[in-house]
């Protein structure tokens, strides 16, 4: 059966409809974030440039003397891609180093909101970030949000 000349569409059309849906769509899923800490860390609030510096190795421990447990997402998280662009100015692949060595700077990766929370509510020293909606309708009084990291 052939099909009318107007019903007939090449691969490269279809994939160019579907590119741009994509493109379309894409924005629209990044969202705030919430940085968050352990509910019994002194820290009330810090700033984006304080949370840079733990995340790039700059700043190991808290003002209490703790080591940072830092908690990331993986690589293709869209939390992840939001988190390093707006709060490290960095792609989510960058590979941070500890200040004059060749150390790279250690996270525990957590492949969920659910396990970032969930981490962050057991270690003391934890700090982690996940999407405010998701805090917001789950675990607002397991941890403590120290930063928001608004949407643009």
């Amino acid at each position: 059966m052939r099909w009318p000349p107007y019903q007939r569409i090449s691969w490269l059309q279809v994939l160019a409809i579907l590119s741009g849906v994509v493109l379309w769509v894409a924005p629209a899923t990044a969202e705030s974030l919430a940085v968050i800490v352990n509910k019994n860390n002194p820290i009330t609030s810090l700033s984006t440039t304080t949370v840079a510096a733990m995340y790039r190795g700059e700043t190991l421990h808290w003002p209490e003397g703790d080591r940072v447990k830092l908690v990331n997402r993986e690589i293709a998280a869209e939390a992840r891609k939001v988190f390093y662009l707006r709060a490290l100015n960095a792609k989510p692949n960058q590979v941070f180093y500890r200040q004059g060595t060749p150390i790279p700077v250690q996270s525990v990766i957590e492949r969920s909101d659910d396990a970032v929370i969930h981490f962050v509510e057991t270690i003391e020293s934890a700090i982690g970030y996940v999407t405010l909606s998701h805090l917001k309708d789950m675990h607002k009084d397991q941890v403590k949000v120290v930063l928001l990291i608004e949407d643009r």
